[in-house]
């Protein structure tokens, strides 16, 4: 027994579901007339017999122990409805996912928990002395079954709404007099479990949710999210974002271990965050080789309880392309002839050169056909468009014609493409390009009037966000990385700029000794529409490789760094993506793809066949369909099995039950509490056959429950009589 039954009587449901009522009034009214009448006769009774400040505190004592006595004497109780012994239905729903598995306490696993539980307050056997019992496991589907020892706790995927659907079909005609759902409020499955829910929340039909596992797991380090690119160009760094979180473990050390395809590539420690907060570590992952690689992300703690949830794949596609470059520049330079030089041996970046020798006239290297920008830069969008990326070099505005300069727009904001302006005489506002288009999709604001480069020696000094960025790692130690490049040469000019735009990212400045020159911007990016584009203010990088040993690779490994990310992203014509890289056996792909002619005018009305290769080698053609509502957007499903790789994505049966395995009990306080119910913890299941029979219906009748007797009546009596009897002694009016 309770203290609350104790004083009470009763426990808290009755007080919570029954209804005050009197069986000598009619009316609860005229208990409020009792109560006022006590107030008087309490005040009359001291009036003229204690006429100071001390008659209130007698008068309200007196007044409290008529008012007692009053309710007492009314014959007072409580109107409860209660269902009639096994005249309606309770289900029983019971989570049979592998998430009850998890042993919380490090010993006791929360299926055997809630089995041990069952025993221990006969739980069954109480609920079928009232109604008639229908017990269903679920994970990603539900069944009925006998008796809770066909519970195994198998389940991979949990579903509450496969649940909510089975209890409609089977139950929906049949009195019903409420739901026992037993789970640790988990669900990764559910599509539409709020709809299907409500349609017993209409029937009034109360939930009694009973909570398994705990709301604080003490020993835990789990990965939560890994961010990835899903494809990357061989021979480039893919940067990779790994996110976890910690309980228990708050500024402890961990390893972070990186394998692709089962090889171990690296290892890293890290520090593990406060309880719940998530944290983030960048990892840089050269990728050398061709085709779909699975990289797996393992973060290992001491003591981890929870070991299966310490693991994620990502899947990464390494396309051996040869992405296209053009690069046009206005006149010769040591900038032209060194960044040619630097990218030649990259075997995937093709760098295609438009340099002009004289008036009309260009000289073109790195074209495979002879007609190939014969008449100089592209006048058309589908000659420009099919390039990935465009470096405008030291060349002025007006050599270009606005239909050419709007066509540099579309080729980044719809194209996809990436454009890089490097500084020189004839660059920014020095070539006349803050009145262009162009100067709405650089990255930083240029100067309303004219300006020439400013000649004097600068150091290049990496921002805090530069320092992170891949494209400026020429290390992968972090001191190592600043210490090299606070070691090169200084540069010899830069275009000056006014302050980068909302979206634009300041990946390294200038530092100089010159007044009034102090930290303008030398690199900085933004994305634009489907593309990327960058401002490199200085022409004279080429110093770095002229002036440092012959051996230093820095000036290569930065422009390659450059222009490997200017084309990372630029799409193809036809692109085909799911909606993530890793599914379950038999869960749905979504597939989509976005169909494009040479000019990246959207086609709505294409045939589209996607061939999906299955790890035995086998085809399947998919028809996809268009969406109506994005322009030449194409999309179709496919349920996939067998376990394997595709070329967009995985099939791996992953333990998914275990990540983010803490009890959800806001979830499960709120079903209760939204259908008329009442939410419990594990160790008070036993409660649950008691409360559950006060409930409204069909099925039910109203019972009395008396309260003249409740025993914080006679106490609260006792203790206003002895409270008046010691004040009169007091004031000697006893």
């Amino acid at each position: 027994m309770s203290i609350f039954e104790f004083f009470f009587k009763y426990k808290p449901v009755i007080y919570q579901k029954g209804h005050l009522a009197f069986q000598l009034l009619g009316s609860r009214w005229w208990f409020i007339l009792f109560i006022l009448a006590a107030g008087a006769g309490a005040y009359y009774a001291y009036k003229n017999v204690a006429p100071d400040k001390y008659s209130t505190g007698l008068v309200v004592l007196r007044a409290l122990t008529f008012t007692v006595l009053a309710f007492i004497f009314l014959r007072p109780v409580l109107n409860i409805s209660t269902v009639l012994p096994q005249e309606s239905y309770m289900a029983v729903v019971i989570d049979n996912s592998e998430s009850m598995k998890i042993k919380d306490d490090g010993q006791v696993s929360r299926g055997e928990q809630l089995l041990k539980q069952f025993e221990a307050t006969k739980f069954f056997d109480r609920l079928q002395d009232k109604f008639k019992v229908r017990i269903y496991r679920f994970d990603r589907d539900a069944e009925r079954i006998e008796k809770p020892d066909r519970l195994n706790f198998e389940g991979k995927r949990t579903r509450l709404e496969s649940a909510t659907d089975l209890l409609n079909q089977e139950l929906g005609t049949v009195p019903l007099s409420g739901v026992v759902l037993i789970t640790d409020g988990g669900d990764n499955a559910s599509k539409q479990w709020t709809e299907s829910l409500s349609r017993l929340e209409s029937r009034k039909i109360p939930f009694y949710t009973v909570g398994v596992g705990s709301e604080n797991i003490t020993h835990d380090a789990e990965i939560v999210k890994v961010a990835a690119p899903r494809e990357t160009l061989k021979e480039s760094t893919a940067v990779v974002d790994v996110s976890y979180r910690s309980h228990g473990f708050a500024g402890r050390k961990a390893t972070l271990y990186v394998r692709e395809n089962g090889v171990l590539l690296k290892s890293e420690e890290v520090t593990l965050p406060a309880d719940g907060q998530i944290s983030e570590k960048t990892i840089d992952l050269p990728v050398k080789n061709e085709g779909t690689r699975l990289f797996s992300f393992s973060l290992q703690a001491p003591d981890d309880r929870i070991p299966e949830n310490n693991t994620l794949d990502s899947l990464v596609e390494i396309k051996n392309d040869h992405p296209q470059i053009l690069y046009i520049e206005g006149e010769p330079r040591w900038e032209f002839k060194f960044l040619r030089r630097a990218i030649q041996d990259d075997p995937n970046i093709r760098l295609v050169t438009l340099l002009r020798s004289s008036q009309n006239k260009f000289y073109r290297q790195g074209i495979d056909k002879e007609e190939m920008l014969a008449e100089g830069f592209p006048k058309k969008r589908e000659e420009l468009f099919q390039y990935k990326g465009l470096i405008f070099g030291s060349i002025e505005s007006t050599f270009f014609t606005q239909d050419q300069l709007k066509n540099v727009v579309d080729f980044v904001s719809t194209r996809g493409g990436g454009y890089l302006m490097m500084g020189g005489r004839n660059s920014f506002a020095g070539g006349k390009y803050q009145n262009s288009p162009i100067a709405d999709i650089l990255p930083v604001q240029m100067a309303t009037e004219d300006r020439i480069p400013i000649i004097g020696r600068l150091k290049l000094a990496i921002t805090d966000y530069g320092r992170t960025h891949p494209l400026m790692k020429l290390s992968p130690d972090a001191s190592a990385n600043t210490k090299q490049w606070s070691d090169l040469p200084p540069l010899n000019d830069f275009n000056k700029t006014l302050d980068a735009k909302v979206g634009g990212i300041v990946l390294a400045r200038g530092q100089s000794d010159q007044r009034g020159n102090v930290d303008p911007i030398l690199l900085a990016y933004q994305r634009y529409g489907r593309g990327r584009t960058m401002a490199f203010t200085s022409g004279s990088s080429w110093r770095w490789q002229m002036e440092m040993d012959h051996e230093d690779m820095t000036y290569e490994l930065f422009w390659k760094q450059i222009l490997r990310w200017l084309v990372n992203t630029s799409p193809d014509p036809v692109m085909i993506t799911s909606d993530k890289d890793t599914y379950l056996p038999g869960e749905s792909v979504r597939l989509s793809s976005e169909i494009s002619n040479k000019s990246f005018e959207r086609m709505n009305n294409a045939k589209v066949i996607a061939k999906v290769t299955n790890p035995a080698g086998i085809t399947e053609s998919v028809a996809m369909d268009w969406n109506g509502a994005q322009e030449g957007t194409y999309q179709s499903e496919l349920n996939v099995t067998e376990p394997g790789n595709r070329t967009a994505f995985q099939v791996q049966d992953r333990p998914l039950e275990y990540y983010d395995a803490m009890l959800n009990a806001p979830l499960l306080q709120s079903v209760a509490t939204a259908t008329g119910g009442r939410y419990y913890p594990l160790s008070r299941i036993g409660d649950v056959p008691d409360d559950a029979v006060y409930v409204e219906g069909e099925t039910s009748f109203v019972e009395q429950k008396e309260l003249w007797d409740v025993p914080f009546l006679f106490m609260l009596l006792c203790m206003t009589l002895a409270g008046e009897w010691f004040w009169r002694k007091k004031r000697g009016l006893a």
